[in-house]
């Protein structure tokens, strides 16, 4: 999801550094080239801390982190090709030995750093060595504005710990978002404002949603989450894969590309059909192959459980 303009008075709790780099993603993403996306995924490690009931990652047997070498040269050739952000994804993120150097090396490249997080390990002094690092954005994962609810879906005392993590990225002065998964087939009025309320409250400067949709089969989730976003949130506070105003999902738009933790280059992190492999298939590479028709199911809003 794109950086939103934040609220003056959210704006003013960044940090310089975040304020920077902040200006410099919106001017190279209205710069990138054509066909170009606006986000590289890295999926860091397959490794969770967590075993949420909805959640693929459970951190078991086959576990693997991306070599560090890899994503050092993802970043470079993602940054050579105009695309203005880095996300640090997984699993669990936070689990990856080199993530602080990471972030430095895709800062110094002039990549707009975000870290995806389920903000278990998010004390205030990470994220402060984080945004001394190079880190300029972080999303917290928190499923429902009910501890007990949240707790039920990710384990006893998580809603406590991503709460904290959020205050601690808002105090290290990192621009900072609410993730929200939302498994309703019609996302109800009341639940999503209950989500929206709980964001705004919590001083984010905005909130992601992300379609659960079913293993297979066509879903009407994306759609109506998007739909209901747009009655219940018309000034954009939070956002979803189906961007205002445009059509298809941000995978269908090319407008984001996925390097996982085994090398697989895909359309998104929920995406079945690989692209390639890298390095031996280049980003640019699995760009092009993104715009023909693939082999098999492609439906990059359904997560494989």
């Amino acid at each position: 999801m794109t950086p939103r303009t934040p609220v003056i008075e959210q704006f003013s709790r960044l940090s310089p550094a975040s304020r920077l780099a902040l200006a410099v993603f919106r001017v190279r993403a209205a710069e990138r080239p054509a066909g170009i996306p606006g986000s590289l995924f890295l999926g860091l490690t397959s490794r969770c801390s967590l075993a949420c009931l909805h959640c693929k990652y459970r951190g078991g047997a086959g576990a693997s982190d991306l070599p560090y070498g890899l994503a050092l040269g993802a970043l470079r050739e993602a940054a050579a090709l105009g695309v203005p952000k880095a996300v640090f994804f997984g699993g669990e993120p936070l689990l990856y030995p080199r993530l602080a150097e990471l972030a430095g090396a895709a800062r110094d490249l002039g990549l707009f750093t975000e870290l995806d997080t389920n903000g278990q390990e998010l004390t205030a002094g990470r994220a402060r060595a984080l945004a001394r690092a190079g880190l300029s954005s972080v999303m917290v994962s928190l499923h429902s504005p009910s501890p007990a609810e949240h707790d039920r879906l990710c384990g006893r005392g998580t809603f406590r710990r991503a709460a904290r993590a959020l205050a601690a990225a808002l105090n290290a002065g990192l621009v900072t978002y609410v993730s929200s998964c939302v498994f309703a087939a019609g996302p109800g009025a009341r639940e999503l404002r209950g989500l929206l309320a709980f964001a705004r409250s919590s001083g984010a400067h905005g909130a992601r949603f992300l379609p659960y949709s079913p293993r297979a089969g066509a879903s009407r989730l994306p759609a109506a989450l998007a739909a209901a976003l747009r009655r219940e949130d018309p000034a954009g506070f939070a956002g979803t894969c189906l961007a205002r105003g445009r059509s298809g999902c941000a995978a269908q738009r090319a407008d984001i590309l996925y390097l996982g933790s085994s090398g697989d280059l895909r359309a998104c992190p929920y995406a079945m059909a690989s692209l390639g492999s890298f390095p031996r298939c280049t980003l640019a590479a699995a760009l092009r192959r993104s715009g023909r028709p693939a082999r098999g199911p492609v439906r990059p809003c359904q997560k494989r459980a």
